[in-house]
């Protein structure tokens, strides 16, 4: 039996807490060291400063665990009280689906009662599953996961308030979404790839998913990315957190996505000197892209 399922709850927080500041420093050493814009003694001091809160931190696990070896309620059980949605089974899509609830108003088709953004969700899902492998996604679930852990039983709309709230959650939070957006660093190819995709996956449900609709999701999943890119120490933050270049990357793919939106949204000039919209795909017949405004209201 493996060492670490035979320790008490309390040792295995304590060992994983400890593990976790170990790794923290061995690797960001090589990083600063490299660079040289924080030298070691720096970075000692600094995880010392951290070590030192030990007797403040240790505790807490000590309560947690103490409250789960007292709890009758399995850990099945539990889990399952922070998916309440059952159509999205992983939490990554839970997660990024949030962002586009909070910054979308939802709009209904009159033709096929079809409601933008929540009809998007499967299409994004299948995005998501296949923008990674089986290990990359499981790593990533995990961090969402540990999210609506924190978070407790919410719906999407309530989400991004408890993770304002919290001084951890949003790094953990930024990391998925930096992940899932260096993705589409050949921004032409997998635009296309999503705009298939979610075509495919919403043909039943009658929904025509346009280049404006990738627009929109596209931002309202990753603009908040922008704050940080806008200046030197956000940048430099970024690069710390999340690997050297992250935040060139990020911005390149910025560049290349608000090049796409200003083109779509540039009138082209048709025969007779008549103008009209560049953006959107042709409608499928017998499907109604119309959208009417209508109160926002929660997925679930």
């Amino acid at each position: 039996m493996d060492e670490q399922e035979t320790m008490a709850p309390f040792a295995r927080h304590h060992r994983t807490a400890e593990m976790l500041l170990r790794t923290l420093q061995q690797a960001l050493a090589p990083q600063f060291e490299t660079r040289g814009t924080i030298g070691r003694e720096d970075l000692d001091r600094a995880v010392g400063l951290i070590v030192e809160h030990g007797s403040t931190v240790m505790p807490l696990f000590a309560g947690n665990c103490r409250a789960c070896l007292e709890d009758p309620i399995t850990p099945r059980v539990r889990m399952a009280m922070f998916q309440p949605d059952g159509r999205r089974k992983d939490f990554v899509t839970r997660l990024l689906f949030s962002s586009v609830v909070r910054g979308v108003p939802e709009s209904t088709d009159p033709l096929t009662g079809a409601t933008f953004p929540r009809v998007v969700a499967p299409g994004l899902q299948a995005n998501l599953s296949a923008l990674f492998y089986d290990r990359e996604w499981e790593a990533m679930n995990a961090d969402a996961a540990t999210v609506f852990q924190k978070l407790g039983d919410v719906g999407d709309e309530e989400v991004w308030a408890g993770i304002d709230r919290d001084e951890a959650l949003p790094m953990v939070v930024d990391a998925v979404f930096v992940r899932v957006m260096l993705r589409f660093k050949q921004f032409s190819f997998q635009r296309q790839s999503f705009m298939r995709r979610m075509v495919e996956t919403l043909r039943e449900r009658r929904f025509a998913f346009t280049d404006d609709h990738f627009v929109t999701v596209f931002e309202s999943l990753f603009g908040h990315l922008r704050d940080d890119l806008r200046t030197g120490i956000g940048r430099a933050r970024m690069d710390t957190r999340y690997g050297d270049e992250t935040s060139g990357n990020l911005m390149r793919v910025f560049d290349q996505f608000d090049r796409h939106r200003e083109e779509i949204a540039t009138p082209v000039r048709g025969l007779g000197g008549s103008r009209r919209p560049a953006g959107g795909v042709p409608r499928v017949p017998g499907v109604s892209a119309r959208l009417v405004p209508t109160r926002r209201v929660s997925p679930h």
